[in-house]
């Protein structure tokens, strides 16, 4: 994937016409040479139901004038928030307020 800009970076896809993944949030986080994408989106099954929503995380990377996948994560919706919870209780290390004795919890 390469794209010009980063608001051209979309997960959304039709079919035939028929939209099967649509967009429901999106954050992008850029520095310097390198940006990150958050894409929260759903899927339509093949019972034309939407199943429940998903995360996407794209890094990409600027080469040249344009923006290169480097690679990205695709997290089901319950692993997205058992990563918002974890992420949250670090909140006190990851804003450098603190020091971490290195344990995973």
């Amino acid at each position: 994937m390469r794209v010009a800009e980063l608001d051209d970076v979309t997960y959304d896809l039709e079919v035939d016409g028929e939209e099967v993944r649509r967009t429901l949030r999106r954050r992008v986080w850029e520095r310097g040479a390198w940006a990150t994408v958050a894409i929260a989106y759903e899927e339509r099954g093949p019972d034309g139901v939407w199943k429940p929503a998903k995360l996407a995380l794209i890094r990409l990377q600027r080469v040249r004038d344009a923006w290169k996948r480097h690679a990205a994560i695709t997290l089901r919706g319950g692993d997205a928030l058992e990563l918002a919870e974890t992420l949250g209780g670090w909140r006190h290390e990851l804003a450098g307020s603190g020091s971490s004795d290195g344990s995973d919890g």
